[in-house]
């Protein structure tokens, strides 16, 4: 049994992150509000453009707010990992949102010179003061900037490894910033925001109360094997997902993403962690169902307890093998629904806020900092494998 101590610091550390953007200053808030919902809520007759920018776990995170986008019908979110469209057009009203913690992300700093020559609205949001992006967009007559400080004094380097400070708070900031921006009508905007956050840094103390010996049991079962890591997700599940299959590969795994152009079928001996909130996903369902007949280990990491998923680990003899992301009761009722596929769901699925994500997002940080005191790792080894 191994010690889980370096997981419960790590969600003690994202716990503190949070709490940073409750600190943060209430007129810098309200001006980013403003800045959001006057893009969002004028003429919402005429269609217009959200563009996201941003690299890696950042782009994940800033994909989870573009997805929430689609409660306004006449908004039309893109981003660079578009397959269908991707471009700039001049003649409609767009806005780029770029992303970047350090602000010197190459591919970012190249979309945002050619931002300003189509002379579009950039809203950079990044912890870099004085990087080049930061300069960039300041410099930039159409350029909005906000900065997500950093901590300081945090001793403990893999509790934070590469970046995954500033994807976290880009991910719950958005996310706070989603009920000011999307019920503006009662003049109380900036305080929806601090509502949220709190709301978030309660969620995330609960992560705590996940009992040692079964986190324990978990991450040996998943950490000892040579097979693959399959990671799996739906919508922003699939975020984490993602996210998570980042970490994972740069801790040395081979580590896919289920139904990826290049993904091998499961084999014996294989990982298949799927993240859901509800555990009732088709496509999720029907991976697991392909994980056990080839003979594949399943580590779900869901939220539900009362699930078409949780009901096959136990019929399968497999329920310790299920990680629940725990949340309070009047959350727990947002993740109910028994039919959900990639393109069916309510549209108060498709809107409502990401507090399943959020949490399985810390929890699977907490993960990587405990596997990478298990098999030894530094982040140094992780900077090598990083992109």
């Amino acid at each position: 049994m191994y010690s889980t101590d370096i997981y419960y610091e790590s969600v003690e550390i994202q716990r503190r992150f949070i709490k940073q953007l409750y600190d943060i200053d209430k007129k810098k808030i309200s001006e980013l509000i403003a800045l959001l919902s006057g893009f969002i809520l004028e003429n919402t007759v005429c269609t217009k453009v959200i563009y996201g920018i941003a690299e890696g776990r950042s782009a994940l995170s800033l994909y989870d707010f573009l997805q929430q986008s689609s409660k306004y019908e006449n908004i039309f979110p893109l981003t660079l990992d578009d397959p269908i469209r991707r471009y700039i057009d001049p003649e409609r009203n767009n806005l780029v949102i770029a992303a970047t913690g350090s602000g010197e992300t190459k591919s970012v700093l190249r979309y945002l010179e050619e931002s300003f020559k189509l002379n579009v609205p950039v809203l950079l949001i990044t912890s870099g003061v004085n990087s080049t992006a930061y300069k960039m967009v300041s410099d930039y007559d159409n350029g909005y900037v906000f900065v997500i400080d950093p901590m300081k004094a945090v001793d403990r380097k893999h509790l934070i490894a590469l970046g995954s400070e500033f994807e976290l708070k880009l991910a719950v900031l958005l996310n706070s910033l989603i009920p000011a921006l999307y019920e503006h009508s009662d003049g109380k905007v900036t305080s929806k925001y601090y509502n949220q956050v709190n709301h978030f840094i309660k969620n995330a103390t609960l992560l705590s109360e996940i009992e040692r010996d079964h986190l324990s049991e978990w991450i040996d079962k998943l950490l000892n094997r040579r097979g693959n890591f399959i990671v799996d997700g739906v919508g922003r599940s699939g975020f984490v997902a993602k996210a998570f299959g980042m970490r994972l590969t740069h801790l040395g795994h081979n580590v896919f993403m289920r139904d990826g152009p290049t993904t091998p079928a499961f084999l014996r001996g294989d990982a298949y962690i799927p993240i859901s909130g509800s555990g009732n996903t088709r496509e999720i369902i029907e991976g697991a169902m392909s994980a056990k007949s080839h003979g594949a280990d399943i580590f779900p990491i869901m939220v539900n307890k009362d699930s078409k998923l949780g009901a096959l680990m136990d019929s399968w003899g497999m329920s310790k093998n299920i990680m629940y992301v725990p949340l309070p009761e009047e959350d727990l009722r947002l993740y109910g629904e028994k039919e959900m596929s990639k393109i069916f769901a309510t549209k108060t699925v498709q809107t409502r806020p990401s507090i399943s994500e959020i949490n399985a997002y810390i929890f699977t940080n907490g993960v990587i900092s405990l596997s990478m005191n298990i098999l030894g790792v530094s982040e140094q080894y992780l900077k090598r494998i990083h992109v």
